[in-house]
């Protein structure tokens, strides 16, 4: 039987108390902000902790409001495909060095020109005191960066590095001139970007932006208000009153609601395997060292109930890596792990757990659809086998630094497995492997696979070799892979232009009817 703890809710607590009814009272809608027929309302499930830090908002749900605010050298599209963005072109001149000409006439919000040197400073900074940094360990792999001329960047890496262009795309841009008077905390809090949105306010419930005309991609809405309101009944209640325009991370329950309320909805399937994993370097003691109870946990759950029940059928069983179809280096010929619990009672007793153990797994609900279920599904299954697990519901805050540090207190930990941004399997192998400092899961014969795929320039070669890692990943089972995570937007009948490239919502192409 699962337990959930929870810890340090705070404001999130109280706020779960509030009736879906409600929804302005808890998120101080004004009277006047809903009268304003050319502002954007949106609605996450909380606001960046980092506020506008360029260094940490790329990270769901807080890449909600830093693709308003931010660029980065390029866009990552849906079918991977690196896409224009303060970088018109790119390409590699040898084997280490990429080269990227920026996009001429563009500029921050203060007025100053964007120009090599902002991109130098940025990947200088997070090699620097920025290196703790979550971003930093998209160019942890980079030599050196110059500037050939005001709009002419080389970046040199250390090995060959085939995807540089998809990792940079998490390096946001801030003003080198500001990030340097300000310093990282005053600039979080004041963030002068290049975006199609510049910020107005923000405080602790309400994030406040206004359209930047002179932008190089302008947008088509004055304003945008983003609200934090962690209760998807309120956000999806806000949709149907109309005091949404859009609603973030809603459930396969509020689909058919919206619908008959003459609202919007978009179901999209997204590129990241939801996930426990299993890690073999936290504890000493744990089981999960053991292979076989990693097999045997992934035995134990019943993933197509799950999809089926939980998720509507709009989402699929995971495949047995951590790869959607979609992304580039997925193996189709592996087969998914099936639900025999006598299998994994097997597994167990042969790994010295014939009566099981007790598990205490650390997760955070809310970032995605379903994912509070899916974990009380997950732990019942898993204490029909002899897992007795208690799951410990933390905030997203205390993950990241626990994540950071290897401070888990559990043997297991909540996580989605991406490939977003990149849309390739490779996006997640510097986590879950060895090169992660510091490593919560490690396979030194696998890990000579991965920095083999890191330098591979031949697609066919790469993608070989990114599906054998996926084959020996599948034996190693370092997660429990549950569910093929979803994306559902709620949307009121007014928007139009909506449209998502990974989690980047193009808010410049979006606008209000009436």
């Amino acid at each position: 039987m699962a337990r959930i703890w929870e810890e340090n809710m705070g404001s999130i607590t109280l706020r779960a108390s509030l009736a879906a009814a409600s929804i302005m009272v808890a998120t101080a809608v004004s009277p006047q902000a809903q009268a304003q027929q050319d502002t954007l309302r949106v609605a996450i499930h909380t606001l960046p902790t980092q506020q506008g830090n360029p260094y940490g908002i790329q990270l769901t749900p807080a890449i909600f409001v830093g693709s308003a605010l931010y660029d980065g050298l390029v866009l990552v599209n849906n079918n991977g495909i690196p896409q224009a963005a303060l970088a018109t072109s790119w390409k590699s001149l040898d084997d280490k060095t990429w080269q990227f000409k920026l996009r001429a006439n563009t500029t921050f919000d203060n007025g100053r020109p964007v120009t090599a040197r902002a991109i130098v400073d940025a990947i200088n900074y997070l090699q620097g005191d920025g290196k703790k940094l979550r971003a930093a360990r998209e160019v942890a792999g980079v030599e050196s960066v110059t500037a050939v001329d005001n709009l002419t960047v080389n970046v040199v890496t250390k090995a060959p590095d085939a995807i540089l262009p998809k990792r940079i795309s998490q390096v946001f841009i801030p003003e080198p001139q500001a990030w340097a008077d300000m310093g990282e905390a005053a600039y979080s809090a004041k963030p002068i970007a290049s975006g199609s949105y510049k910020l107005e306010s923000w405080n602790a419930d309400k994030v406040v932006l206004v359209a930047r005309k002179e932008s190089w991609r302008p947008p088509k809405t004055g304003r945008i208000e983003f609200f934090g309101i962690p209760e998807q009944a309120s956000r999806t209640a806000g949709i149907l009153s109309g005091q949404l325009d859009i609603a973030i991370n809603l459930g396969t329950d509020d689909i058919g609601r919206l619908k008959r309320g003459g609202k919007q909805v978009k179901v999209e399937a997204a590129p990241q395997v939801l996930s426990l994993i299993l890690p073999n370097k936290v504890h000493d003691d744990s089981p999960f060292n053991d292979v076989r109870v990693r097999r045997a946990a992934n035995y134990a759950v019943n993933k197509q109930s799950i999809a089926d029940n939980l998720f509507a059928g709009q989402s699929r069983p995971a495949a047995g890596q951590g790869a959607t179809a979609r992304a580039f280096g997925y193996n189709p010929s592996i087969s998914a792990y099936k639900y025999d619990p006598e299998k994994a009672k097997q597994l167990l007793a042969e790994a010295g757990y014939p009566n099981g153990f007790k598990l205490l797994a650390e997760v955070t609900v809310g970032a995605f659809a379903g994912d509070a279920d899916m974990y009380q599904a997950m732990a019942a299954d898993l204490g029909k086998v002899g897992i007795e697990t208690e799951l410990r519901q933390i905030v997203f805050p205390d993950w990241l630094k626990k994540y950071l540090s290897l401070g888990w207190d559990g043997q297991a930990f909540g996580l989605s497995w991406l490939t977003d941004p990149y849309v390739d399997s490779a996006r997640f192998l510097t986590y879950i492997s060895c090169s992660q400092k510091p490593a919560f899961f490690c396979d030194e014969e696998t890990q000579k696979l991965i920095d083999a795929s890191h330098q591979e320039f031949d697609s066919a070669k790469r993608e070989g070799l990114l599906q054998d890692i996926a084959s020996s990943y599948h034996d190693l089972a370092p997660a429990i892979w549950l569910v093929e995570a979803i994306d559902i937007y709620g949307m009121s009948s007014r928007l139009k232009g909506f449209r998502n490239e990974n989690r980047w919502l193009a808010y410049h192409d979006m606008e209000l009817d009436g």
